[in-house]
């Protein structure tokens, strides 16, 4: 019969055995510490790569503050057996009954151990110890309404070795990014002189219910009570600084869904906004542009939520928004975001003009209620273009005796149509056929072929002469006083006197012409790109420098040609300035 003794000797050499063996084996040197302090934990690994074990589990209760490790092979009966120590050195993040968790490599588990971790009672700033505070600048908020997190870290002694979280939802959907860049200052309380670490975060709830945001956390080191005097000696001694854990207050909220009362066509949620427009002249005239600055101002609104506002056409107004301009402060607590157009209008005619009304609808976390922003509707009186005006009155379809032409061209005109009368007279005439008005057919239709004969070689004989006839006229209009004006702007390098000077000289070859960019005129491709830049020049928000070379060259060089001279789709080259 096996005594007890026997039973339990064969049992612990088997427990041995088995430690022998295992992959992973696991021991802690303290049991019981108080709040702040560390402890050890060892392990053993054994026929396994410690690479592969997961610490992982220990970040639920414990930080990990240092690692060594060490590692051994011994030939045992010929045998070679390696093994790794790998020492931790553990913090609690709370005091109570807490568990060191089962590490598994391989498939095998560690031990699982319980440690006890006295309170010990932290300090407030005042008294010599750190503290975080925070506070949230709404409650119960409503959904895509943005909140402010704000931490205030308050040092009343020096920390070491700090380590520091961010606060984090835990519950719901929001976006969480900082706000602005870190804030440290001195602060002076009960006589003490303290540091203030303060930052702050924008949270933005993307969906209604619980949202939970844990608060934000620091570990660090502070010096121990019983830390020696030496500096020194001190930093070297790990008994003589302890691990502190602070928090921030931890927030659950109820997000509220977008009232159903709300009329608007984007939510916007917002304390306060204002909606405001400003011209720079109130003298509007036909063709001279005039700038509308349009100023969109939220108060507890990010940039990105400002809606975008929509200009209504209007008849005989041309609008030209440039690309919007933002801004966002945070300022006195408060998250404030502007937005800035600038829009060029130009009236295409005179006369009473309508601007109409631009509304907003938002609501007011203030009031709990939606509110209307809106820009008044404005009546424009737009006076006549002072350019210098047709002297005739022109039909509305331009025929070809209405246009006009150069004297070449009325010359051969005048040549071919009494031709033209006398064969259609002649057919008018004759009602009947006789020998005498058949001899007069025969002989004036061989006097037209003749007549034909003639003036196309007197055409392609004064075809020639055409650039020199070109270059008289070129000269004439060089001379002009709208040329002088367009010379003097280009060399001025003034863009509105340039272009206004241009348009009094279209207007001059085409009456009916009433902007650079009527259909009555063609330019050609040189001129339309040097129009287009002086048309970019002047609408343009802001100073612009703009270059006169180009705009002249074009003008003196090419060709400004009437719609109503262009026949079959081309152009007339014998007309030129």
């Amino acid at each position: 019969m096996v005594s007890k003794f026997s039973i339990g000797l064969l049992l612990c050499l088997l427990t041995a055995s088995f430690q022998l063996q295992a992959a992973i084996s696991s021991q802690i040197d303290k049991n019981v510490i108080e709040q702040g302090e560390t402890f050890l934990l060892l392990l053993n690994v054994t026929k396994s790569d410690i690479d592969k074990l997961d610490l992982t589990p220990l970040e639920k209760d414990f930080e990990l503050i240092g690692r060594s490790h060490q590692s051994s092979t011994t030939i045992l009966n010929g045998e070679v057996q390696s093994s790794t120590r790998l020492l931790l050195t553990l913090a609690p993040k709370r005091a109570g009954a807490l568990t060191v968790p089962a590490l598994t490599l391989d498939a095998e588990k560690s031990q699982v151990h319980t440690i006890e971790v006295k309170e010990v009672k932290q300090l407030s700033a005042v008294d010599g110890g750190v503290e975080m505070l925070s506070t949230l600048s709404e409650d119960s908020p409503y959904v895509q309404q943005p909140l402010i997190y704000q931490m205030n870290l308050v040092l009343g002694q020096r920390i070491f070795n700090a380590s520091f979280q961010e606060p984090t939802i835990t519950q719901g959907k929001a976006l969480l990014k900082p706000l602005g860049e870190q804030r440290q200052y001195r602060q002076t309380l009960n006589g003490r002189d303290m540091l203030v670490v303060e930052q702050s975060w924008l949270v933005t709830p993307q969906q209604s219910g619980v949202l939970e945001i844990e608060g934000a956390k620091l570990s660090a080191e502070v010096t121990s009570r019983n830390a020696q005097p030496n500096t020194y000696r001190r930093l070297n001694d790990p008994r003589s600084t302890r691990r502190i854990f602070v928090s921030a207050d931890n927030y659950q909220l109820n997000v509220l869904p977008i009232p159903a009362e709300y009329k608007g066509d984007n939510w916007l949620a917002a304390s306060e906004l204002n909606l405001t427009s400003q011209l720079d002249s109130d003298q509007w005239r036909q063709g001279e542009p005039v700038t509308r600055t349009i100023t969109l101002k939220a108060i507890g609104v990010t940039e990105d939520q400002l809606p975008k506002l929509v200009l209504p056409n209007v008849e005989g107004l041309k609008q030209y928004a440039a690309k919007p301009i933002f801004k966002q402060e945070y300022i006195d607590d408060q998250l404030v975001s502007e937005m800035k157009i600038e829009v060029t209008l130009i009236p295409s005619r005179s006369g009473s003009l309508r601007l109409p009304a631009i509304e907003l609808f938002w609501w007011n976390t203030g009031t709990n209620s939606q509110q209307r922003s809106v820009l008044e509707e404005q009546l424009l009186d737009v006076a006549a273009s002072t350019l210098a005006e047709p002297t005739q009155k022109q039909s509305a379809v331009p025929t070809f005796d209405q246009a006009p032409i150069s004297e070449e061209v009325m010359t051969d005109q005048a040549a071919i149509q009494p031709a033209l009368g006398t064969d259609l007279k002649l057919q008018d005439e004759n009602k009947g056929w006789n020998d005498f008005s058949l001899w007069v057919i025969l002989l004036s239709g061989t006097g037209g072929m003749l007549l034909g004969g003639l003036l196309t070689f007197v055409y392609f004989k004064r075809k020639g002469r055409h650039v020199t006839n070109n270059k008289n006229l070129s000269k004439e209009m060089t001379s002009s006083p709208s040329m002088r004006a367009i010379k003097e702007a280009c060399r001025n390098n003034d863009a509105k006197t340039a272009r206004h000077a241009l348009l009094a000289l279209v207007r001059h070859i085409e009456p009916q012409a009433t902007s650079l960019d009527s259909s009555k005129v063609i330019f050609s491709d040189a001129l339309s790109e040097a129009i287009l830049d002086l048309n970019q020049c002047c609408y343009a928000v802001g100073k612009v420098d703009w270059q006169g070379d180009r705009l002249w060259k074009a003008v003196s060089d090419e060709k400004i040609v009437p719609a109503s001279k262009i026949k079959g789709g081309s152009r007339l080259q014998e007309l030129t300035l």
